[in-house]
């Protein structure tokens, strides 16, 4: 099927309100006047609850078939077609189809409604709220290939690659099908070609595989990301009925404990970054543009690798992805049926997760930048409450229905102490990753390892958040397991970076975070002595509206820490200094585990100052 963007000429309406023209992507919140008392509380950053409509108008149509593509919608999306509900979609983050056809006029306009409903408190972080991405038109004919039904896989090496392509046939007649394949190199020369043919029945879906010989593949590589493109013609009755096209990479993955993560055959330590879906004061609408430049900034700044945390990302953000080489961890769900903000997403859950699962995967599946899927993060049910083993072991299987070729991952972190005090020890072993020397203690070694065996024995690479203390200990419980870094605080980067490159089973690291994001509040925040002490997880109050957490702040200049980063990982051969203001000399400073030390890059300083020491960080 064709695909065409159709993110202008919509018109918006919050409730009660009159319509305004709007392009999409479009976020109906940040515009929206913050408060102490709004619904979203520190965590969203003291913005409100909203509720909108969109609206376009369509073409009389004119293809045999034609398919909704909504790339996100915060949140219980409802699509309208001339007054019929045509789909309800609950999750906010994930892509979702709707065939239109059967509602369609063929001689009159068509009037579309999207209604969503950004509900509050319903995230950990700013979520946004509205179509904050693109939206697209699949048009195709009677006998097609739908949106999602071409998957490639490639296996192989440097003298030829066999591309390997799994598809679906969708038919609204009997036909003899005939499907042209065509791979083109990036200059748009074919390279290779095939043909297989299907049978199609009326109403349903025939599947078929076929596979083409490339010889002398470019290879995608996080320093040359080489594209192809494959070009699908379907013929019924000897009549060109659809045309589709799918863009891929040829690269070589693997990953065991004896050899770690290799791309195409080399050994590669993932320095990666975790990342939320906002763009600052653009707020959650994924302009392609904004997604490039955060990702050539982490780049820039060393990271070849991205967590799209805690939710799938944008498509646009993939696209960039694959044409600048950056590896990205592609994350479903924050939580399973126990849930972490009240109106969260765990009340459709059991409903719904097979469904936004396969919109990920199927999705994303054909992009050569996603090095794996991960099923949730830090979810409740780890350490084998509610089931929680037995759910592990399902979206796993599930997951690899959709594409058995990429590992499947958990980011999991200790057992939250909710029912200690801020002030105690347990609470203290906890912020610091798990013990209070660096040792160890019994709570976090056999109790820990034990409670959350179960729910780690599918996955195939472990995340761990905030543990890796943990990493040589339960290397001799279980051999066998691969593990990297799914988070770490900036300040643990020295000590967790040197087991890293000393033992190919751990992979690589996430720092939380690559860049400030909105929402969660001051989490990064640190407070001199005579302002106070700061101790445990904390939000800070209004006005903040940053976590200030990143590498990089929220205008993408790069903080402290990311030089830091960048001579740990042995990328920065010249040193870089910063001083603390000469005010704060032999001053206290604390901070949530997630600061780093109020340090700038100036030796400027008030004449009261002269002759008066300045502590100074070399790097």
């Amino acid at each position: 099927m064709l695909k065409q963007r159709i993110s202008d000429s919509w018109y918006f309406r919050y409730s009660g309100k009159e319509k305004e023209p709007v392009t999409l992507p479009h976020d109906m919140v940040v515009t929206l006047p913050r408060s102490p008392e709004a619904n979203g509380g520190p965590g969203n950053g003291f913005w409100p609850s909203a509720y909108g409509t969109y609206l376009r108008y369509l073409p009389p149509a004119e293809a045999a078939c034609t398919i909704l593509d909504v790339d996100g919608a915060y949140m219980l999306a409802e699509v309208m077609l001339n007054g019929h509900q045509m789909s309800l979609h609950p999750h906010g983050y994930t892509p979702y189809l709707t065939n239109l056809t059967s509602q369609l006029s063929r001689t009159m306009t068509n009037k579309l409604e999207i209604k969503v409903s950004s509900l509050q408190p319903s995230a950990r972080w700013y979520s946004g709220g509205g179509i904050y991405r693109d939206v697209y038109l699949w048009t195709g004919g009677s006998v097609r290939i739908e949106p999602w039904d071409l998957f490639i896989t490639t296996k192989g090496g440097i003298a030829y690659t066999a591309v390997d392509v799994q598809g679906v046939i969708t038919a609204d007649e009997n036909a003899r099908t005939k499907v042209i394949l065509t791979v083109k190199n990036a200059d748009g020369v074919p390279v290779a070609k095939t043909d297989v043919a299907v049978t199609a029945k009326q109403g349903e879906k025939t599947s078929f595989t076929t596979s083409l010989s490339v010889s002398a593949p470019h290879l995608w590589d996080l320093d040359s990301p080489y594209l192809y493109t494959l070009e699908a013609k379907v013929y019924a009755g000897g009549k060109l009925t659809d045309t589709s096209e799918e863009t891929f990479g040829i690269r070589m993955m693997t990953w065991d404990t004896e050899n770690g993560f290799c791309l195409n055959g080399r050994n590669v330590k993932l320095r990666g970054g975790c990342i939320h879906h906002d763009h600052g004061v653009l707020g959650s609408a994924s302009y392609p543009d904004a997604e490039e430049r955060k990702v050539r900034l982490l780049k820039e700044a060393g990271f070849n690798a991205l967590r799209i945390a805690h939710n799938p990302p944008s498509l646009a953000l993939l696209e960039v992805c694959d044409r600048l080489g950056v590896l990205v961890m592609d994350e479903a769900f924050d939580m399973w049926r126990i849930g972490k903000a009240p109106l969260d997403y765990h009340q459709w859950f059991e409903t719904w997760w097979e469904t936004d699962l396969a919109c990920m995967i199927r999705r994303d599946r054909n992009h050569p930048c996603v090095a794996c899927w991960s099923i949730g993060n830090e979810i409740v049910e780890r350490t084998g409450r509610s089931n929680g083993a037995e759910w592990s072991a399902k979206l796993c299987n599930e997951a690899r229905k959709w594409d058995s070729t990429r590992p499947i991952t958990s980011a999991v972190c200790g057992e939250w102490p909710s029912f200690e005090p801020e002030d105690s020890d347990e609470y203290r072993r906890y912020m610091t990753g798990g013990t209070l020397e660096h040792n160890c203690d019994e709570r976090t070694d056999s109790k820990f390892a034990e409670m959350t065996e179960a729910y780690m024995a599918p996955l195939d690479i472990v995340g761990y958040n905030y543990l890796y203390q943990r990493y040589l200990h339960d290397h001799e419980l279980y051999p066998q397991r691969i593990i990297w870094s799914s988070e770490t605080h900036a300040l643990t980067i020295y000590d967790c970076w040197e087991l890293i490159t000393q033992h190919p089973w751990l992979l690589g690291d996430f720092t939380w975070t690559a860049i400030d994001n909105l929402g969660e509040v001051g989490t990064g925040r640190g407070k001199w002595a005579r302002d106070g002490v700061i101790t445990g997880i904390s939000l800070a109050e209004y006005p903040w509206r940053t976590c200030w957490q990143g590498d990089l702040d929220l205008c993408g200049y790069r903080r402290p820490q990311s030089y830091y980063r960048e001579t740990v990982w042995g990328l920065r051969h010249e040193p870089v200094m910063f001083t603390t203001h000469p005010e704060h000399y032999g001053e206290g400073y604390t901070g949530t585990a997630w600061h780093w030390w109020d340090i700038h890059d100036t030796w400027t300083f008030e004449d009261a100052y002269l002759g008066k020491p300045v502590k100074t960080e070399v790097y």
